[in-house]
């Protein structure tokens, strides 16, 4: 995530009303089939994985990647499908906004969250996350993905230029269900570029709710990187990729923790800092044995309530942010353990809003604090 992610490398993509409508069309199209296959996975195949159809080829926590096995009357050149099933710890509404990003910013945090690409723009925006409904958004991106070896002659990065749409639905059944959909387009202003090849891909995936504090997750799709690459290269780079929506809820996550952040700031800006006690807010040790100027520090307090936190109480956070010369910085953020778990329990919709309102600033270095360690990168 270097200066290709603030390079735009095709002029903004003019869409006629013709074009967002067939864009539309295709992303409810195309969530539609997803959404049966999903549903089938639960109702008629409760859950299980076909063996015979299906073979695992990486895990990671909780969920499982597998890939379609060869059919023998099926050209062998074709990639297989890859289906991810498994669940992740969070609510559905974190997961949510770690996945909405549809902006250049908001993209470049997520990716410092999330890892899952490594260059990338925005060409088009055909629906805005709104208040009523703040996970919906439907854009056109451009991205790119590091290969292994791309650093050596031997290979050359993909690239993809693809619809992302993103919403949560509500079935029949009153249950809600997130879904996540990239898929393949292509426009003549984006043509292909320089020591890299286009590859084709279609994802799409599914968010449920199960249980307090964990979220389903039913990923399916292809990533044809073409180009003749050799599959024992593919396959565990998108085994990889599907597997990066393990971080979705974490994003969501660490970007309601930035949120916080920059809500405390503003306060404490009109109403001043509130004077906190010599003690540890979390543990109620008292705060001794520091030398002259030490309470100044800023690893001393907690960024959201401004209360003491001791040496073996507080808690590190990297945050991710833009700073005012667009670039993405990381800085470690004091905090204590009872702020967290307000923020963890806060309702990720609220957050989405406001930054809607906000027209989707990034996050502000100015909430984070000057003194705390820092990288740009």
């Amino acid at each position: 995530m270097k200066g290709r992610f603030v390079v735009n490398p095709f002029p903004t993509v003019p869409l006629a009303p013709t074009d967002q409508s067939q864009l539309h069309d295709l992303a409810i199209s195309l969530v539609k089939t997803g959404l049966e296959r999903y549903t089938a996975f639960i109702e008629s195949d409760q859950r299980r994985v076909d063996s015979a159809r299906w073979k695992q080829v990486k895990s990671r926590e909780n969920a499982r990647v597998f890939m379609e096995k060869s059919v023998p009357h099926l050209d062998t050149q074709d990639l297989p499908s890859l289906l991810c099933v498994g669940t992740t710890p969070g609510q559905l509404e974190d997961l949510m906004f770690g996945v909405v990003n549809p902006t250049l910013e908001v993209m470049r945090i997520k990716a410092s969250y999330v890892d899952d690409l490594s260059g990338a723009a925005v060409l088009a925006t055909v629906e805005e996350p709104t208040l009523d409904e703040p996970f919906k958004s439907l854009v056109v991106k451009w991205m790119e993905l590091d290969i292994p070896l791309h650093s050596t002659s031997l290979v050359k990065n993909r690239d993809y230029i693809y619809a992302e749409a993103t919403d949560i639905l509500t079935l029949p059944s009153g249950e809600r269900v997130g879904y996540h959909l990239m898929h393949s387009i292509n426009f003549p202003q984006t043509h292909e570029l320089p020591n890299r090849i286009r590859g084709n891909l279609s994802i799409c995936g599914f968010f449920r709710q199960v249980s307090e504090g964990n979220t389903e997750i039913y990923v399916t799709g292809i990533m044809d990187p073409a180009g003749g690459l050799v599959r024992h290269l593919v396959i565990p780079n998108m085994a990889a990729t599907f597997l990066s929506t393990l971080k979705y809820a974490h994003c969501g996550q660490m970007k309601k923790l930035a949120w916080m952040l920059e809500k405390r700031y503003k306060e404490s800006r009109l109403l001043g800092k509130p004077n906190k006690k010599a003690q540890c807010v979390t543990c109620r040790a008292a705060i001794t044995g520091r030398k002259l100027g030490d309470f100044g520090k800023t690893d001393a307090t907690c960024k959201l309530c401004f209360g003491f936190v001791c040496h073996s109480c507080k808690i590190h956070k990297k945050i991710s942010f833009i700073t005012p010369d667009l670039l993405l910085a990381k800085r470690n953020v004091t905090f204590c353990g009872l702020c967290l778990a307000e923020v963890n329990k806060s309702d990720a919709s609220e957050a989405a809003r406001d930054q809607i309102l906000d027209s989707y600033p990034a996050n502000h270095h100015s909430s984070i604090g000057t003194s705390e360690t820092s990288s740009s990168s």
